[in-house]
């Protein structure tokens, strides 16, 4: 198969890869301090509000869904995590999250009859994912789950044993990942990992992107030696700080799929080269100056909701095999998170 540009393969999907995830997913979520967390990104570093404005020169065939409003200011909510879907230190070496929710967004929904008026962005602190498609990923964590029904150290000694013996790739962005040494998570950059859609609703002469957010703060602080010495919420701490006295400012891009086979839709563990398509800013994220409370009213707000990619507008839906995954895996931790 020859793939197209802008264009994705649902024809791929394996329906017993989902159902074998969505179970997989669901036996993993346990109550932590009496309460269900989410499958993954469970430990929250912090809730804030703030500002995302569309820039007023985002290029004319960029501009749909959000973007179709050049200088328009949504009010957002935004979430940083830890990506591991369960509670350890901050020093753990793991993928930082970046979940932006917009609010009052009108238009066509990416799943239709959702309910919502939501646009929400996920991101990680790197720009690909260890596993190519949902085959690789389930492999992955089933034997984590396996090997966990003896002890969680078992599962991840079993998991790490098939990469080093068959997926030396995996095994090299896995380490790449948990290698980074992170000061604070206003000053690093995010990617979203995986394709989106950015064109008309109807899913016709738009482009398959993928989404970055840099922060302003970028190297500011030198990142811990040794993050492990640190106290075990060292990065909400550098959040409660740093927003005390400054503001922090992402720029948010949009990066085109230029090139169907060096930069493919269905293999989200293909980095798309930033040297070849350059990313394009289309909005400022702005986190205002702000007491954060990781007690407080929004913190508790925000641990209810369930950010997702397809809390989307039409002109936004995911693409590829791994944001169809998202889809079915996202919708079963949602239920079982409301008891369902």
């Amino acid at each position: 198969m020859t793939p197209e540009l802008n264009r994705e393969y649902p024809e791929l999907d394996d329906a017993e890869v989902f159902e074998q995830m969505v179970r997989l997913t669901v036996e993993q979520m346990k109550p932590v301090c009496g309460h269900l967390r989410r499958g993954q990104h469970a430990k929250a570093t912090g809730c804030v509000t703030a500002e995302f404005r569309i820039a007023d020169d985002v290029p004319s065939d960029l501009r749909h869904g959000i973007f179709s409003q050049p200088g328009r200011a949504f009010s957002a909510i935004v979430r940083f995590s830890n990506s591991q879907g369960t509670f350890e230190k901050d020093g753990t070496g793991t993928a930082r999250g970046l979940a932006i929710r917009l609010l009052d967004v009108a238009g066509t929904r990416a799943v239709p009859d959702d309910g919502g008026n939501t646009q929400d962005f996920l991101m990680v602190d790197n720009p690909r994912f260890p596993f190519r498609d949902p085959k690789a990923y389930v492999e992955i964590i089933k034997r984590k789950v396996m090997g966990a029904d003896l002890s969680p150290k078992i599962g991840e000694l079993s998991a790490l044993a098939h990469m080093a013996l068959f997926e030396h790739d995996e095994l090299k962005i896995l380490k790449e990942i948990k290698g980074k040494h992170v000061a604070s998570p206003l000053e690093i950059k995010y990617w979203s990992g995986t394709p989106f859609w950015l064109g008309p609703a109807n899913g016709d002469g738009g482009h398959a992107v993928k989404y970055s957010a840099y922060s302003r703060l970028a190297g500011r602080t030198p990142p811990p030696d040794h993050p492990d010495d640190l106290p075990d919420d060292y990065l909400t701490r550098a959040l409660v700080n740093g927003l005390q006295s400054q503001e922090a400012l992402f720029d948010f891009k949009v990066q085109l799929q230029t090139d169907p086979q060096a930069m493919p839709v269905e293999d989200a563990s293909v980095e798309w080269d930033e040297n070849v398509s350059q990313p394009i800013t289309v909005a400022t994220l702005r986190i205002p100056t702000q007491q954060v409370d990781p007690s407080g009213d929004l913190a508790t707000k925000c641990e209810a909701m369930s950010f997702n990619p397809w809390h989307a507008l039409a002109e936004h839906h995911p693409m590829g095999g791994m944001n169809r995954l998202r889809k079915v895996v996202y919708q079963a931790s949602i239920a079982k998170r409301a008891g369902h």
